[in-house]
Parts: C-alpha cells; sequence; structure tokens
C-alpha cells in the first residue's frame, strides 16, 4: 500500500515493547517516504539491540527531521553508540533523542559528543537527565558547541 504521509508521529510510551518491538517498528515500518518522524517509545523495555536497530532510520533517504523519545528505557553506552551513528546520515537535518533515564554513564555522553562531526545536521537536541553522566561526559558533551 502506498501513502502520502510526509510527517508521522507515533507515540507507544508506557508499554512493553522490547528490542525486537524496536526492530519490527524499524523493519516493517514503511517509513522510506517521511520527511519527519517521530516516534516516542519513552517508558518500555527497549535495550541497546533496540537503540541500534532506530539508529537504522538514518538511512532513510527522505528523512530530514528524527525525534526518538527513549527516555526510561533500557540503553546504555553501547545503544547511545548507536544512536550516535545518526549524525553520519547523509539527509537529517534535524535530530533530537532523549535517553532520560537511560544508563548511558561517560561512555555513552562520550560517544553522543561526536554527533559534532555530521556535516548535515544543522538542529540537534539531547535529553539526557538521569542518565548517571559524571564529569567526563559532561566534558565531551561540552565540546557539541564547537566548531567542526
Amino acid at each position: 500500500t502506498s501513502t502520502t504521509l510526509c510527517t508521522l508521529t507515533l507515540c507507544l510510551s508506557d508499554n512493553s515493547i522490547d528490542d525486537d518491538g524496536a526492530e519490527v517498528l524499524v523493519t516493517q515500518g514503511t517509513f522510506e517516504k517521511l520527511r519527519t518522524l517521530t516516534l516516542t517509545l519513552g517508558l518500555n523495555k527497549i535495550g541497546d539491540t533496540g537503540a541500534t536497530a532506530l539508529a537504522t532510520l538514518g538511512t532513510l533517504r527522505k528523512l530530514h527531521t528524527l525525534t526518538l523519545n527513549l527516555y526510561y528505557n533500557r540503553i546504555e553506552a553501547a545503544g547511545a553508540t548507536a544512536l550516535a551513528r545518526l549524525g553520519t546520515s547523509t539527509m537529517l537535518h534535524t535530530l533530537t533523542l532523549n535517553l532520560s533515564g537511560n544508563k548511558i554513564k561517560d561512555a555513552g555522553a562520550e560517544a553522543l559528543a561526536t554527533l559534532k562531526t555530521s556535516t548535515t545536521l544543522h538542529e540537534l537536541t539531547l535529553a539526557l537527565r538521569r542518565c548517571e553522566i559524571r564529569d567526563a561526559g559532561a566534558e565531551a558533551l561540552a565540546t557539541l558547541g564547537t566548531s567542526r
């Protein structure tokens, strides 16, 4: 079935979606024509494998704006590192990641700080409340405002 949708907002927070569910969303979803996608998957059971699957959304050729609300899941540094690869997308101009309440720690924060090297991102919003980030992670994130 063909769709004319250019923008999709899907809120599935506070359910029991795990890594398999996140993978199904990405592989079974018909998102290839979307320019703007907002997925709210907070308060679920998504871990690093699910975050890695969601990071593949960056390969969508028409997607310019992506918001992933993944607050209070089970994502750790490996998942944050996978999500940081969204910065390599050739079309993504605006990225919002809410990883609040996930234990990404300093290693995850340092990975997310590499988003500053993206050549296509113009707007970046990171929500990292209660992520067990310490001084090293904060120092890395402080470099986001520096030029590439």
